[in-house]
């Protein structure tokens, strides 16, 4: 049986000196803000929530874009600007 607190949903994760808070959709590293646009941020979420998981491209335009079409290009590009946010382990971070 699932403890409640397994159902909570967390205010944030950390990873490699990064901090993603959900409550106030931020990146953070070090303490320093790292801009990032809401669909940025949502697909940001989308990955680390399910890191070590693969996550499909069907998977992420319906939970980012769900009510609206977009091409696969539009997630393309917010996956690049994403790995250059992070950094030199950009890469390392989203395969």
């Amino acid at each position: 049986m699932d403890s409640v607190k397994d159902k909570q949903i967390k205010d944030f994760y950390e990873f490699s000196g990064f901090r993603l808070d959900i409550q106030n959709k931020c990146l953070l590293k070090n303490d320093e803000i790292i801009l990032l646009t809401p669909k940025e941020f949502e697909v940001l979420h989308a990955l680390v929530a399910n890191a070590g998981n693969v996550v499909k491209k069907d998977e992420l335009l319906n939970t980012v874009w769900a009510e609206s079409f977009v091409e696969e290009t539009t997630l393309a590009r917010n996956i690049s600007w994403l790995r250059k946010k992070l950094g030199t382990n950009g890469e390392k971070f989203i395969e």
